[in-house]
């Protein structure tokens, strides 16, 4: 099956999003359970603004969604293939 250009636009941006170091390792911590902002902020030395620019950019890309657990919104890892690629890292 070919891909048009818009789909492969598109996979390049996820590609993008995981090849950013601080992003990846956010996703990596987020495959362990919930992360909320706080959590996230604190784990990796990260201002408020920074920590929301890089979520930002992966629900954009359908790469991560919230979901209310008590008081706190947590991220999840929404997307299947990203999911796959991040359970083949961990195994190195």
């Amino acid at each position: 099956m070919r891909l048009t250009k818009e789909q492969l636009s598109l996979y390049a941006e996820k590609f993008k999003a995981l090849a950013h170091p601080v992003r990846l390792e956010i996703l990596m911590e987020i495959t362990e359970g919930c992360y909320d902002l706080k959590k996230i902020m604190k784990r990796f030395n990260l201002s408020q603004p920074a920590v929301s620019q890089h979520i930002g950019k992966m629900r954009r890309l359908g790469i991560l969604s919230s979901y209310k657990d008590g008081s706190k919104m947590c991220y999840e890892i929404i997307n299947e293939e990203i999911k796959k690629i991040l359970k083949l890292l961990k195994r190195r």
